[in-house]
């Protein structure tokens, strides 16, 4: 008798736990690639696309340290998007540390269409800036109508460049300098227009001048700089030219749970 009260509290226990560990079981946010401003896992945005939020996102954090990226997944696995962006938010760390300045657009796109969803999740540091209304304000205005009418892609590209607007004005960034944020990258391909007359002559100047350099220095140092030059730049390479041209990361910033949800 008594084993047999002992056998159903262990089952009991066991049954229990089992329930408490899968309500916390969580998705698995993939790993970021590339640039954190773009993880489109869901294949949605063009290389062009990308292209261009990332030149946005990199703008963003140079001048704010703040950081907007958008997460796209085929499905939430069961979990809820809040719970979900949560979550990536904090794996991906959006935002500088201690500003707390990160921005999620998070859209999955689930086999059921009545499971499709969007949600914006906002850093600590933002919450003045886009409050809970305004985000969903965005959320109704240019990601939802786009979505329904077959356009993610523009969907994405308006809200994340709408996102934008908001915390550049916040930090008081110049409006001429971001004038131009519908029509691609910012900076971009104005500078190339202006050095392309000249990049033909620049060229052979720089390779003269080395030319010259190497004679010099074969003929009287036993080309000691050369050698001494080629192992700096062969130790450059190897170590993936670092300096701000890899990939970035997030900040380490994190979120309360703040921002707007949307399905349909």
């Amino acid at each position: 008798m008594m084993r047999q009260r002992l056998f159903l509290i262990l089952s009991l226990l066991a049954i229990i736990a089992s329930s408490f560990a899968g309500n916390s079981a969580h998705a698995e946010v993939p790993e970021p690639k590339g640039d954190i401003y773009v993880q489109d896992f869901a294949g949605v945005l063009s290389n062009q696309q990308k292209q261009e939020l990332n030149g946005l996102g990199r703008k963003l954090e140079d001048q704010t340290k703040a950081q907007i990226a958008v997460l796209t997944v085929d499905s939430l696995d069961g979990s809820s998007p809040e719970e979900y962006a949560l979550e990536a938010f904090r794996k991906y760390g959006l935002g500088d540390k201690e500003l707390e300045n990160g921005v999620l657009l998070l859209m999955a796109f689930e086999q059921n269409d009545a499971d499709k969803s969007a949600r914006i999740e906002v850093g600590y540091g933002l919450e003045g800036a886009l409050p809970d209304g305004k985000v969903g304000r965005i959320l109704d205005e240019y990601t939802m109508p786009y979505w329904k009418n077959g356009q993610p892609d523009e969907a994405i590209i308006l809200t994340y460049k709408q996102l934008f607007k908001e915390v550049a004005a916040e930090y008081g960034l110049d409006e001429t300098e971001d004038s131009n944020i519908g029509s691609g990258i910012p900076n971009e391909s104005g500078s190339s227009e202006q050095d392309g007359g000249m990049a033909a002559w620049k060229k052979i100047l720089i390779a003269a001048i080395v030319i010259v350099f190497i004679i010099i220095d074969m003929s009287f140092f036993g080309g000691t700089f050369t050698y001494m030059l080629l192992h700096i730049l062969s130790s450059i390479a190897r170590s993936g030219g670092r300096g701000g041209g890899g990939p970035r990361g997030g900040g380490g910033g994190s979120s309360g749970g703040g921002g707007a949800s949307r399905g349909w």
